[in-house]
């Protein structure tokens, strides 16, 4: 007894992957669209890993001087407290320093956070800071790990 199996025309494989592209089409659409895509997209500030590499100079718009050979902690603030840490602290609220940083939020708000800067003028580490005024215990150890 000898069975045939049915095989599909050339239209219906056609008709088939025409199918599956639209529906990836449609999930790629729908995934864009979606608040998941937000919390990737490059635009968010907590997500701008990719703005500074360690082996880049430090931004320096207008108003920043990171001194030769010091250890430097650019706090990025509207409002707070500056860490006592053994370094050159300086504090900027200027959007464009943020920016520069990536230490500006998606709704265009700064900070709170702060870069380090090596003594050959590279950023060595960023990040956005809520409780910066309680972790200089933790920037401290940073900054060590950076000498």
């Amino acid at each position: 007894m000898s069975t045939q199996v049915a095989r599909p025309s050339a239209g219906a494989v056609v008709g088939g992957a025409l199918l599956v592209v639209a529906v990836a089409t449609v999930g790629v659409v729908l995934y864009l669209s979606s608040d998941a895509h937000r919390l990737h997209d490059p635009n968010n500030g907590l997500q701008q890993l990719d703005l500074l590499y360690l082996s880049e100079p430090a931004p320096r718009p207008a108003g920043l001087s990171f001194p030769s050979g010091r250890l430097s902690l650019l706090v990025v603030c509207t409002a707070c407290d500056l860490p006592e840490v053994d370094a050159t602290v300086q504090r900027s609220a200027d959007p464009r320093v943020a920016r520069a940083y990536g230490l500006q939020r998606a709704d265009g708000s700064i900070g709170p956070g702060y870069a380090i800067v090596d003594g050959q003028g590279r950023v060595r580490y960023r990040t956005f800071d809520p409780g910066l005024d309680d972790h200089e215990q933790e920037i401290e150890i940073l900054l060590d790990g950076v000498r």
